[in-house]
Formats: C-alpha cells, structure tokens, sequence
C-alpha cells in the first residue's frame, strides 16, 4: 500500500515536471527528478516519461521533430543533453534493465507485423517479446531499453508526425534526426574498434520467453528466468550458405551482449520506419485501410537515406579477412560479424520492400527525388568509406567517377534485385515524368550516370547472365523465375532473392534483355521530345517578347526577368538540355544503343563535381581552377593554382553576395534605398525563425510565402564564384527583400498605376494601397499554384 502511495506520489511530481512551460527548464527539472528519486520508485513512471517525450497516438509530446537548432537554441540543447545516449533518462533505462518489462501497445507496430501475428506467425525479431493473455490476446513485452528504442522509432511514423506540414529545411538544425545521428555514432561507432561497454546488469538483457498471462503496464522479470537460445542475426548466414566468400563465427550467449544494443537500435529503426507496407496489397484479410498503404513523408525518407549512409559507412570499416594458409581458418570478431551480417539480415529486404513501394506510388513531383537518392545510396556502398583522415563519412575520391573495384562484386550480385528490378520500377516512371523540368530531367541524369560507372555495369550484367544462365541449366526453355521455383543448381543466391524479395508469382525480366532494350529506345524518344519541346519553348519566348510601350504596362515584366523562360533562367535551361544530353548518351553506354544524332555532340558540360548528388548542392563549374571546401571557403589545390597560374581555368567574376548590399546605382533611389534596408533588417532579424517556418510548409501558405521571402540564392543553384559556407547559409535563408520599391522604374509604373486609377475610377490613395496590395497578393497566389515544381525539398 505504501508503495503504491509512493508510486502515485512520484508520479504526481513528474506530471507536475511536465506540465512546466520552458522547455530547457522542465530539461532540467526532468533531470533533478531522476537524480533524487530511487531506480525502483522511477519504475512504473518510464512508460509515462516516454509517452510525453516522444508523443504517442495524437499526443505531441515535446515536438522534438519541430525544435529547431537556429529558432530555439537553448531548448535544442537541453533536450539534446536530456536524450544523449548517456544522459539521464538513457541512464535510467538502462538501470531498469535488469529487473523490468513493459508492455507496447500491438496496435503500434508495423501492420505487416500485427496482421502476421493475427494469422499465428511469428516474426523473428518479435520471438522473445511476444506474450499472450489467458484468452489469447497478443500483447508485445520489452526491456526498458527496447521500450526507449521502440518509443523513438514510433515517433517518426506516428500518425500525428506523418500528417505534419512541417518540414526539415536542414537536417542538422533540427533536433530529432540530430538525436538519430547521436545514437548512430554512438551505439555503430566509425572510428573505434570496439562498441560501447554495456552497463552492468544482475539479469539478462534481453526480455525472457514466458508464456505466463501478464496484465498491466510494467512486469518484474522473474529472478531465475529461463534462457533458451536467443534468436540472432548472427548466428545464421544465407550469404555464407549460398556463397563461399562469407564465413560464419561461432558466437556465444555471452558474446551477444557487446552487440546487444546496437543490435537492437537498428532491428527497431529498420522495423518501423522500413516494413510499413507489404511487398504486395493483394492479401484477402487485408482491409484496404490508410494504414495498408503507408506513404512515408519526405522527413521519413530523409532520415532513411541517413541511416542507409550511416550503415553502409560502420560495415566498411569491417576488417579484411586475411587467411595466411590453406590450413588456418581466420577467426572473425563478434563485432566483424556483426557488421557483415547487418545489411543482408536486417537491412536488405525491409528496403528493398520500402523502395519498391515508394517507386510504384510515391506522386509524381520534385520530392521523389529524395527517395531516388535514397536507392543510389544503397547501391553505392563504395561511396561511403570512412577514413579517420576526413572529417566526413564520405569518400574524398568521388565515388561517383572512379571505376568500381571489383571487390565489389559480391555485394552487387547479393543486391542484384536492387540493381535490375528497381531500375525497370524507375525507367517506368520516366514515361510519366515531364522531362521538361529541371528536377525530372536531373533524376534521369543521375540515375543513369550511376550505371554508367565503369564497370558497374559490367559487374551487373555478368551478375544477371550467371545467376540467370545456372537456371536455365536445369530445365529446358522458360523466363520465369518466380519465387516458386526452387532450383538445385548454383542458382539459389537469386532464387533466395526473389523469394525473400518478391511476392509469390513475380515474373523477372533480364535487364539487359531485348524488352529492356526497346523499352530504353523509347526513353530516348522521349527525351528526344522534351528536347524538342524546350526548344519550342525558347523560340515562342523570343518572338514573344514585348517591346516599346506594351513593355510599359506589362505586370508580369515588374517581378520577373524577361530572359527567363517561365520558372527558369537561361542558364537553367542550357544546364536542362545537358541533362537530357547527357542522360540519353549514358543510356545509350550503358545499353550499347547506337546514339541518336541529337546527343552526337559533346555532352561533357555536365561536370564531375556534379554527379555526385543533386540534392547535396556545391560550388559547381567546368570552367573554375580546382578547389577544396574548407570552413573558411575554397582553398585552391596544387593542381587548381598551376591551372590559374597557366590560365588554363579561371574564376567568374560575377556578384553573388546580398543583393541589398550592392552599391547604390544609378537607376536607384538612395536614400529609399537605406530606408528599406533598414526596415527588411528589422523584420528579418525579428521574425526571421517564424519567415523560415512559413516557407518550410508544404501547403499554400508555404508556397506563397517563398514567392515573396525569396532568398538571394536558391538552394538548388549553382554557384559560379567561391563562397564560404557560413556566407552560403546566409544567402539560402527566406528573407523580406523591399529594394525593388527603390528602383525608379518602380515608382514609375506605380505613378502611372495610380494615374488611371484616380482618372478613370476615381479612386484615391487608400484604395490605390488597397489595389497594390490585392495585385501582390494575386501574383503570390498565381505563382505559388503555377510553380509547384519550384518548392524547395532540401
């Protein structure tokens, strides 16, 4: 009775703790609570403590997918201090370990997951913290650890977080995906050679396999619970089983637990925000719900292609198997194993399922593009090798231009469904996409430019005739390589491809087959006729163009350049048509397709320092002295002084600071020149969080608001003169820009606007303001519903 008193009673406290306003504050108190009250009477308030943190069911909780780095510092940084992963509230958890289980609610995790177990399955991941009441009803059981992981995991796809318009401008400002890549560095560290000591526990860590009926919120463990042998990622192998350049460790009970949590993080990450959907929606119990067909939001995939990155960068640095003779077999450490057996049994099909999804439904705009570079990601694990020499995870030599090695040749032919298949998914996408937009015409260009790597799809093609050729040896004639065809022969690495991959009944097409083939023909067709159709565009444009006193009462001529082509510049439109160059002549490489006339000439514009990502924009030019990215700007490299020395390249002397900077010219008003200045310094520096906020949203609102907070220069532009970072991320902030109104073209077309309004309606100066403000608001609208394509999804 008394402890249950004391329970209520702390329990009181901390909702009293929560209910504090500022949120570094209640940090604070959240953390004076844990220090001062005992592990055992924290106990029952953990779920609680979770629950309010990260939100669950509508709830917001501390909204840490909205605390931002730049807006609220201070916040930013409490909480991050809170969550670290030896803060506070992780070091409660992980004395709770010992001694405690909670349940999670079933209806929370994944639906493929719940509906499995509604047919009397049982996942692998979930063998030891699946439970059942005495009338059957499922329930899921956890450590304190597995209830933390599963709390955060669940944040990111809960229903609240998905329907959200805001959206992350920088992934590093704001503070869930900072916490994310806290835990990433934290639990699958780069640079060391060991994981994080687990703290010590009196029990086993992982929650025990009981078959009792439990009720309530929290379990006590039993003191001598049973220990049957754990169902592990490592202790089984299909890589090693179909193929001999993988070996298997003997790893014992004790062993696991060095990998337990690291283990555990990514099986909860690749669990919630990667098996949401089925392979296949044809399921007869299915009932076609919104949860049936879970579309991830561009947040999701960002944070995706961050964990992809991150994976692929702690499995490279993997030591080498090194075998010094025929008669010694080489002993791999529990962590090695652990890194090799990460993508093919955790990672490998979840995605795969998350990709082919997204391909077949995501809509067809400027955001797929963040779910394109999630899959080159993927395909590219040799762009991601740290070096303890580079600051970044990346490969300095550019991964994007080399030749692939051939040591990487067991992991193509081990992901050759990634490679073929999601290729075909991709190429049928590009039937349906406009190429005569920029963001659509660089999606095709960087695929392809991908795959015609050298060797890379060489690599692919000798992958695909292997496996392919093994099959046809063992019956006579025949495509089908569905998943219910078992072969005996050296077929089985994509036999067990396509079954673990595929839905049952999946018909594969060779990718270099003679349907491929004419299929790539018709895209260069297509490309032919964007080309085609820009081109009539320009022209249109030309003949178009108004002169003389018709330029004088043209609107649209107040806010727009008359050498832009709609939306886009001259030179976007010459760095479009390179795209569609470039891209047909890559096809045609990667196809052994004779090339069509319209790309016979050079199509080199398209520099290296481009095809690395264009959602990873940089100081970009084929004509520039070679240069590095430094903190303090671009420092030229021997070779980059010995080409401007010998001018061979040179620097473009063009402005590209803030405008509202520039001298004061001719054509100019000084003095309202300082004038409006000093005022759009006011409104920026005051509201210029609340300016970032309204642009970041994905409704109207946010559209018209980049029209009129436009930044001086735009995320997806490329620069033409050195620039340092910081002086970059200046520039790239939405911000209220009134030096228009100083022009004396301006104040003329307003003084006429004025004239015939006063002349011929009678209207006076307080409708005059009315006017121009309705004239402002109708551009923004027209221009926010025309230039959807143009919104920014960095």
């Amino acid at each position: 009775m008394a402890a249950s008193m004391a329970g209520h009673q702390i329990l009181s406290q901390f909702q009293n703790v929560n209910s504090v306003r500022p949120l570094n504050q209640r940090c604070m108190e959240l953390e004076k609570l844990i220090k001062n009250t005992s592990t055992k009477e924290l106990k029952n308030v953990l779920p609680c403590m979770l629950e309010s943190i990260f939100g669950y069911g509508q709830g917001p909780g501390w909204g840490l997918d909205s605390i931002s780095r730049a807006s609220t510092p201070q916040d930013f940084d409490s909480v991050r201090r809170l969550l670290a992963p030896e803060g506070p509230v992780l070091s409660l958890v992980y004395s709770l370990m010992a001694d405690s289980l909670y349940e999670f609610p079933i209806n929370s995790i994944p639906s493929p997951t719940q509906h499995l177990i509604e047919d009397g399955g049982l996942p692998i991941f979930y063998a030891n913290k699946l439970q059942y009441h005495t009338f059957g009803r499922p329930i899921i059981v956890l450590n304190a650890y597995e209830l933390y992981m599963f709390h955060l995991a669940y944040h990111l796809v809960n229903t609240r977080a998905q329907s959200s318009n805001y959206n992350w401008s920088n992934i590093t400002d704001t503070l869930y995906p900072v916490l994310v890549d806290d835990y990433l560095n934290y639990f699958l560290p780069l640079n060391k050679d060991s994981l994080p000591k687990m703290p010590t526990v009196q029990a086993p860590v992982r929650s025990p396999v009981v078959h009792s009926p439990v009720a309530g919120k929290s379990f006590n463990m039993p003191t001598s619970p049973p220990s049957p042998q754990r169902p592990s990622l490592l202790k089984s192998s299909f890589v090693s089983a179909q193929k001999q350049h993988a070996q298997t460790a003997v790893i014992s009970q004790g062993d696991t637990t060095e990998i337990y949590r690291s283990d555990t993080l990514i099986q909860v990450f690749a669990e919630f925000w990667l098996n949401q959907n089925p392979i296949s929606l044809d399921r007869p119990s299915f009932s076609h719900t919104a949860s049936e067909n879970f579309m991830p939001s561009t947040n999701h995939v960002r944070l995706v292609r961050l964990l992809v990155k991150h994976i692929h960068n702690f499995v490279n640095t993997a030591k080498p198997e090194v075998i010094s003779s025929p008669y010694q077999s080489h002993i791999t450490s529990t962590l090695d194993e652990f890194k090799k057996s990460l993508i093919p049994h955790v990672i490998q099909k979840k995605l795969y399922t998350f990709l082919r999804h997204g391909f077949d439904r995501w809509p067809l705009d400027c955001s797929f593009r963040l779910l394109l570079e999630t899959w080159l990601t993927y395909i590219q694990p040799w762009r991601y090798i740290y070096s303890k020499s580079q600051s970044g995870r990346r490969d300095s030599d550019g991964g994007d231009t080399k030749t692939v090695e051939e040591k990487w040749f067991p992991f193509v032919e081990d992901n050759l469904l990634f490679y073929t298949v999601l290729y075909q998914e991709f190429t049928q996408r590009v039937f349906r996409m406009d190429l005569t937009t920029q963001f659509n015409a660089c999606m095709l260009y960087r695929a392809n430019k991908v795959y015609s790597l050298p060797n890379l799809s060489n690599m692919v093609f000798r992958a695909e005739r292997d496996m392919c050729n093994a099959i046809q040896m063992g019956r006579s004639g025949g495509h089908d390589l569905g998943g219910s065809y078992i072969s005996p022969e050296a077929s089985l690495s994509l036999h067990t491809q396509i079954s673990e991959l595929e839905k049952p009944g999946f018909q594969y097409c060779r990718m270099y087959s003679e349907d491929m083939i004419q299929m790539m023909k018709a895209i260069i067709r297509h490309i032919e006729i964007a080309k085609q159709t820009l081109s009539a565009q320009e022209e249109s444009l030309k003949r178009s163009r108004k002169s003389g006193v018709t330029a004088i009462f043209d609107l649209s001529s107040w806010f727009q350049d008359e050498r832009n082509m709609g939306d886009l510049s001259p030179s976007e439109v010459k760095k479009l048509h390179s795209y569609l160059d470039t891209a047909a002549a890559n096809i045609c490489y990667i196809f052994e397709i004779e090339s069509p006339s319209f790309v016979s000439r050079n199509v080199s514009s398209v520099t290296a320092l481009e095809q690395t990502s264009f959602v990873e924009n940089s100081f970009v030019s084929d004509t520039i002295p070679d240069c590095l990215e430094t903190d303090g700007g671009f420092t030229l490299t021997p070779l980059g002084r010995h080409q401007l020395m010998n001018k061979m390249r040179k620097f473009d002397v063009l402005y590209q600071g803030d405008p509202d900077l520039q001298p004061i010219r001719s054509f100019e008003n000084g003095t309202l020149v300082r004038l409006l200045h000093h005022f759009c310094n006011f409104v920026n520096t005051q509201y210029g969080p609340a300016i970032q906020n309204l642009c970041d949203r994905n409704d109207l609102i946010g559209r018209m608001a980049q029209v009129y907070f436009a930044p001086p220069l735009p995320k997806s532009s490329k620069l033409s003169s050195p620039m340092s970072s910081a002086q970059r991320q200046t520039l790239q902030r939405p911000r209220l820009s009134l030096r228009i109104l100083a022009s004396y073209r301006t104040l003329v077309y307003l003084g006429l606007f004025y004239l015939v309004l006063i002349l011929w309606w009678g209207v006076g100066p307080v409708g005059f303001v009315f006017c121009v403000i309705l004239l402002v608001l109708l551009y923004g609208f027209l221009s926010a519903m025309t230039h959807r394509s143009s919104v920014k999804m960095s």
